[in-house]
C-alpha cells in the first residue's frame, strides 16, 4: 500500500544519502572510504542496503531485514570506539589493490549478512509451524531459503574473488602471495 512505497522511498533516499556521504568521503580522503573500522562498518551498512534492494522484488520482508542490519553497521560504526577521523593511509595501503581486493571482501560480509538474517527467520518461522499454517509459513520458508541461497552464492563469490586479489596484493606488497599469518589463516578458514 502507500505506506509501503512512502517506507520504500524514504529507504532508497537514505541510500542514496549514504552513498553520497560514501563518495564525498572518497573525494576528501583520497583514497577508498574503507581503509578503518569506521569507514568499514559505513561500507558494510551500505552494501547491506545494495544486497535489500537487489533481493528486495523477490520477498517484501528483506528490505525490512537488510534495514535493520544496515542500522545495527551504522551504530556499531558511531561507538565511541570507532574513530570517524580521515587519516592518511600507511604505505602499504596506498595501492590501488585496496579499492578492489578490500571492496569486495568487505562488501561480501553485505550480502552473507542478508543470508545469516534470513537464515535466522527461517528458524524462527519453523518454530511458527502450526497444522492450520503449514502451507503458508512452508511456501515463506521455501521463498526466502531461495532468497538466502542466492544471498550466499554472491556473497561466496565476492569473498572468493577478493581473497585471490589480496594474495595478489601481497604478492606485490611482501613478494609473496600467501604467508600464513594470523589473518591470512583464518581468510583461508572462512
Amino acid at each position: 500500500g502507500l505506506i509501503t512505497k512512502v517506507i520504500v522511498g524514504l529507504l532508497i533516499l537514505c541510500f542514496i544519502g549514504h552513498a553520497s556521504g560514501l563518495a564525498l568521503r572518497w573525494f576528501i580522503s583520497g583514497h577508498a572510504p574503507w581503509s578503518n573500522g569506521f569507514e568499514t562498518m559505513i561500507y558494510i551498512a551500505w552494501v547491506t542496503m545494495l544486497a535489500g534492494f537487489i533481493f528486495a522484488r523477490k520477498s517484501p520482508i528483506i528490505l525490512s531485514g537488510t534495514s535493520v542490519l544496515a542500522a545495527l553497521a551504522l551504530f556499531v560504526a558511531h561507538l565511541s570506539w570507532m574513530n570517524p577521523e580521515i587519516t592518511n593511509l600507511v604505505p602499504v595501503l596506498k595501492s590501488y589493490w585496496l579499492t578492489f581486493h578490500v571492496s569486495l571482501i568487505t562488501a561480501s560480509y553485505g550480502f552473507l549478512a542478508l543470508a545469516a538474517i534470513l537464515g535466522f527467520l527461517n528458524l524462527f518461522l519453523y518454530l511458527l509451524q502450526t497444522e492450520k499454517k503449514h502451507n503458508a509459513i512452508k511456501n515463506k520458508i521455501t521463498e526466502l531459503t531461495a532468497i538466502t541461497e542466492q544471498s550466499m552464492i554472491v556473497g561466496v563469490y565476492l569473498l572468493t574473488i577478493g581473497t585471490v586479489l589480496g594474495a595478489v596484493w601481497a604478492n606485490e606488497s611482501w613478494g609473496r602471495y600467501w604467508g600464513w599469518d594470523p589473518k591470512e589463516t583464518w581468510t583461508l578458514i572462512s
